[in-house]
């Protein structure tokens, strides 16, 4: 075998592996909906530690936010395709497996919370 039948061969599974990876990415994040969605929800700070967020750049008007963390079937399977007015989106249900409710660590984010004793 020459050099170029080598080189022929090396392109050919190259471009083979990354069809592979293509199509096993798309089917996984387009046919299956299999990934992770981290988004925020409100936070009262009186009674948890909020994120504190900017509404604009310039930081004139504040909220107070916690992230929370599932998997997109399920979110999809609760509220549908809009989660903007799904009540069932803020919170874990008990016997879901792959749910975060994440609160701000005051230790590792200190000046980023807000909530009470702080």
């Amino acid at each position: 075998m020459d050099s170029s039948s080598v080189n022929k061969a090396l392109v050919i599974f190259v471009c083979s592996l990354a069809v592979l990876t293509v199509s096993a990415s798309f089917y996984r994040y387009v046919v299956t909906k299999d990934f992770l969605v981290t988004y925020e929800i409100d936070c009262d700070p009186a009674i948890s530690i909020c994120y504190v967020g900017c509404e604009d750049d310039a930081c004139t008007e504040e909220y107070y936010y916690q992230e929370i963390e599932r998997y997109a079937p399920t979110l999809l399977g609760l509220c549908g395709a809009d989660i903007s007015e799904c009540d069932a989106a803020n919170t874990c249900m008990i016997n879901e497996v792959q749910c975060t409710l994440a609160s701000c660590n005051p230790i590792k984010t200190p000046g980023e919370c807000v909530g009470p004793n702080l």
